[in-house]
């Protein structure tokens, strides 16, 4: 459980301040840790294949991004 002193204070830091402290969190915790389902395994490793048939497909992160900037207006 979380220290409600702690979110407290975390949650009192700007908005840049609070992304930073999230990846400093997660750039804790070691991948290998991460509980993984048989089934997301199995999307991950069918999508993986997927991308490696075709690399060449889907969209750059610019198009995603714009396409997601358009959406949220």
């Amino acid at each position: 459980m979380v220290d409600q002193a702690l979110l407290t204070q975390a949650s009192q830091l700007d908005v840049p301040d609070r992304i930073e402290l999230i990846g400093a969190l997660w750039d804790t915790i070691d991948a290998d840790t991460l509980p993984v389902t048989a089934q997301e395994a199995a999307l991950v490793d069918a999508r993986l294949a997927e991308a490696d048939a075709a690399p060449l497909t889907g969209r750059t992160w610019d198009e995603v991004e714009a396409s997601l900037r358009h959406r949220s207006r």
